[in-house]
């Protein structure tokens, strides 16, 4: 038996090949990978990271875990289980992060990258909020401060508060209100992603405003799933150290969302459940 485990979000794919120990012999990488929001895109993207990490052999035997963004829109997860020519199960992005992040241990994950997405584990059950995506949700992620710089860009034309030297030159960028309305009927999670390393970087009043709405809603969401005894917070994704509050201890990451994807499918309990 061989496994191949994938992470995908919507800014990329990757995914690894390994053999019946666990030791991986191959991998591959891809564009984003979102199944909700384009599942196209995403199904060229994760085959070709596929194909890339088996290329080193033709394993007779396969079973995969692919943890993806946009994989709690059923049809999008059945549909792309159905075209891969091996058994595979298809689930959350939040599934393999967290059984990356901390293994069989209680805890709460903060992941914090393009999208965003909460999650409590305690006593081997999980509970996961958010993940609804940028349409309905997404708070404090990459996508939502970008999207954020673009609504203060747009209420600044509008007098309700002061165009900054940053807004300024996000609104130069988008070649003023008409650029910035073009831009936002077309743009994806990741086209407003890209904004987000200007928040966190800068002391522009604006960058502040948005940033710190940004960890209120973090906050909110971690509060509503501590349970009565605090648990530890894990932050994960390319954000997560960067936007993460202090008001809970701090505990490392035992593994990535990859890492616990391929946990799952050397795992033969989960087959089974």
């Amino acid at each position: 038996m061989h496994f191949i485990a994938v992470d995908g979000g919507g800014s990329g794919c990757r995914a690894v090949f390994a053999d019946a120990s666990g030791r991986v012999i191959g991998r591959g990488e891809g564009g984003p990978a979102n199944i909700a929001s384009d599942y196209d895109a995403a199904r060229q993207n994760i085959f070709t990271a596929i194909e890339t990490a088996m290329r080193p052999l033709d394993a007779p035997k396969i079973r995969a875990v692919l943890g993806l963004a946009g994989a709690n829109h059923a049809p999008a997860a059945e549909a792309l289980a159905a075209e891969l020519p091996f058994p595979a199960r298809v689930v959350q992005d939040v599934t393999t992060s967290v059984r990356g992040a901390l293994g069989p241990e209680d805890g709460i994950v903060a992941a914090i990258g393009t999208g965003s997405f909460f999650a409590r584990q305690l006593g081997g059950q999980q509970h996961a909020i958010g993940g609804w995506g940028l349409r309905l949700g997404d708070e404090g992620s990459g996508a939502w401060m970008g999207r954020a710089l673009g609504m203060r860009a747009g209420r600044a034309l509008d007098g309700f508060c002061p165009v900054t030297p940053l807004l300024r030159d996000f609104l130069d960028e988008m070649n003023g209100r008409n650029g910035l309305i073009a831009f936002s009927l077309d743009a994806t999670p990741a086209d407003w992603a890209r904004f987000a390393p200007r928040v966190l970087q800068s002391t522009d009043p604006a960058a502040v405003a948005v940033r710190e709405a940004a960890q209120t809603e973090i906050r909110e969401a971690i509060a509503l799933l501590q349970p009565e005894e605090p648990l530890p917070v894990t932050w994960l994704g390319g954000l997560g150290q960067g936007l993460a509050v202090q008001d809970w201890p701090q505990r490392a990451a035992k593994g990535n969302a990859l890492d616990g994807a391929l946990a799952l499918a050397m795992e033969d309990a989960f087959w089974t459940s």
